[in-house]
């Protein structure tokens, strides 16, 4: 019966927790993975309006520097030399106010220089010989529109001098009277930090590819190289077209180890050097948040250990009950009448009371033989109160386990033969009188013992006690101590 209980719980139990895993499990993913695939088209919407908005606060911060004093000095020496170190001062100073401000890019710019109105170099950071009349304009035709038109532009560049692509801010430099003399060009590498930081505000990885190659990324070298071979090999016609005719490519591969999805588009704000970007969202890492629901399974687990322990302590506490009324049972049925069912509390406590209660009526017996030597019996008349004519309430306890008369039966040839002697109605009538009187006496109410029920509960105990001690008859004597009111046993041998 114990081992049905648990496993009817343990069924229970699995049927709802795996099925509530299962189909947590399946919604969840299945959400995860919508959301991530509707999301990456947006996402490359994002990139494509931050970069715009970032470009232009960076070429904001470029013009306000292009009017600067210092700047415009740069154009002021009576030589060459001195323009080449006055330009070179200022782009030194530019460099340092971008690094300080920290604001727009993070860091000092690789490139800050200045050229003349022709759109050659007069100097710039760092190095104040290097590049030194280099015809940028050639290089990059966004300086050549900016001295033609005076129009600041944001740009990209590939500087191939030192394998480079740079994002690019040009302004022109004006002198007092309003006339260009000059630009004013500001660079930053498009390095892993740009393509992290732009994948913060996006919370994606990000790349920028060129023509051959992904240049950086804020992903890991091995997605970074899964991510080069995917789309300049397999993909390399829908790259190229992306970075030509600046239109967008929607992706889903495996890289690394890990499945992706991604957006492929043409970096805006670069119209001289083609130059791309990759939004990509990792699916694996996505669906990992699924995985949460394994708590479901782990919760099952305890649940399943707690079903199992609590299934053995209380449906063993349920068996060992039912064993005990079990035998009790089958010990009256085997002729044992004086056993009674020693079961007290719990839920079967009840059950094996009125067990007793039975018993006393089928065999005229109201005993709980509390054990002994001596073979001592507790006596209870509160059956009497069942029926008693006139009602009222139940009589107190005779002979219960504090009454001294009561320890063990009078084993006294002389007080047997007296009460053998006598004839047995004569018996019986004398005894009732005695007991109710000493109840009386007691201040108890008989009302509810009548004198036949309790001759024929004398009767039955009687026999019970002969058949127990081995003795031809038992008869009683009523003993009041310490206004308790008992029946004494007497044993009567011949």
């Amino acid at each position: 019966m114990r081992l049905k209980i648990i496993a009817g719980n343990l069924v229970a139990l699995l049927l709802v927790g795996l099925g509530s895993y299962f189909v947590v499990r399946a919604q969840l993913s299945s959400r995860l993975e919508a959301d991530v695939d509707a999301e990456i088209a947006n996402d490359g919407v994002l990139f494509d309006r931050s970069w715009r908005l970032s470009g232009r606060e960076f070429l904001e911060r470029v013009v306000a520097q292009s009017m600067t004093q210092q700047v415009r000095d740069a154009f002021g020496g009576l030589d060459d030399d001195s323009r080449r170190r006055r330009a070179h001062e200022a782009s030194n100073a530019v460099a340092e106010w971008f690094r300080s401000s920290g604001q727009v890019r993070e860091g000092a710019p690789d490139v800050v220089l200045v050229t003349d109105e022709t759109g050659r170099v007069l100097a710039r950071n760092q190095d104040p010989n290097r590049m030194v009349g280099h015809a940028l304009g050639a290089e990059l035709g966004a300086v050549r529109d900016v001295l033609a038109d005076g129009v600041p532009r944001h740009d990209a560049w590939a500087y191939r001098a030192e394998d480079k692509v740079l994002e690019v801010g040009i302004a022109p430099i004006r002198n007092a009277q309003g006339g260009i003399i000059g630009a004013l060009v500001v660079a930053y590498d498009l390095s892993n930090g740009i393509a992290q930081s732009e994948g913060r505000l996006l919370g994606r990885d990000v790349a920028f590819v060129t023509a051959d190659k992904v240049y950086s990324g804020s992903m890991s070298q091995d997605v970074k190289a899964a991510l080069q071979a995917f789309l300049f090999g397999e993909r390399a016609g829908q790259t190229r077209a992306v970075l030509e005719s600046a239109t967008v490519d929607r992706w889903a591969a495996r890289l690394g180890g890990a499945d992706f999805v991604g957006v492929t588009g043409r970096l805006p704000l670069s119209p001289s050097t083609p130059v791309g970007y990759v939004v990509l969202a990792n699916k694996t890492a996505a669906m990992d948040l699924a995985g949460s629901t394994a708590s479901i399974l782990l919760f099952l687990i305890v649940g399943v250990i707690i079903t199992v322990a609590y299934g053995f302590f209380v449906g063993g506490a349920w068996v060992r009950a039912l064993e005990e009324i079990e035998e009790g049972v089958l010990a009256v049925i085997n002729g044992k009448t004086e056993t009674r069912i020693a079961l007290e509390g719990g839920e079967l406590g009840g059950l094996a009371y009125r067990i007793n209660q039975l018993i006393n009526v089928f065999t005229g017996v109201s005993e709980s033989d509390e054990g002994g030597e001596g073979g001592g019996t507790a006596w209870r008349d509160a059956p009497f109160a069942e029926g008693g004519a006139g009602g009222g309430t139940a009589p107190a306890a005779v002979g219960s386990s504090s009454a001294p008369s009561s320890a063990e039966p009078i084993d006294d040839p002389a007080v047997a033969a007296k009460l053998a002697a006598e004839p047995e109605d004569a018996y019986y009538a004398r005894l009732y009188r005695e007991y109710v009187a000493a109840k009386q006496a007691a201040g108890e109410n008989v009302a509810g013992i009548p004198q036949d029920r309790f001759v024929a509960r004398i009767r039955g105990n009687a026999e019970a006690l002969a058949k127990k001690h081995g003795v031809a008859a038992v008869r009683f004597q009523v003993e009041s101590a310490g206004g308790q009111v008992s029946l004494r046993p007497v044993l009567i041998r011949q």
